[in-house]
């Protein structure tokens, strides 16, 4: 056996920490998210329906929203739970903040990353009731 250069052991260590600080904040994450279901999860879920309903309405279609559903003549979608991406969004979060970074940078990436991952979540959401409503077989 060959022994481990002082560089590796250091290399190996800290991937070891941030796995470990890594599976520690989603566990933490998740277990919060699922705390606050009605005064966060449930809000953030109503919020994207509300956001497709404005950009359907932006691209000049006859929308219409409910809580978390919404819809267009010919075909509507209920955003359910796992389909909002907030826990997408928060295992992201947790890798961001279990990353050895500044607090500057966490925040920036946080704030870049969530905001994209919830954009495309609402494009999916848009698509799904275009396909819906424009290929109702492909459903």
């Amino acid at each position: 056996m060959s022994p481990r250069s002082p560089q590796t052991l250091v290399t190996q260590r800290a991937g070891f920490a941030f796995c470990l600080r890594f599976g520690l904040y989603t566990l933490l994450g998740f277990l919060v998210l699922y705390a606050l279901q009605e005064p966060v999860v449930n809000p953030f879920t109503r919020l994207i329906a509300t956001l497709a309903h404005v950009a359907l309405r932006t691209l000049g279609a006859h929308s219409w929203v409910s809580g978390a559903s919404v819809g267009i003549p010919g075909f509507a979608v209920e955003i359910k739970n796992n389909c909002n991406a907030i826990y997408e969004i928060g295992l992201y979060a947790s890798a961001v903040v279990a990353y050895p970074a500044t607090v500057r940078q966490r925040a920036l990436g946080l704030l870049i990353g969530g905001s994209l991952l919830y954009l495309v979540n609402l494009i999916r959401v848009l698509t799904l009731i275009a396909l819906g409503r424009y290929w109702p077989e492909g459903f």
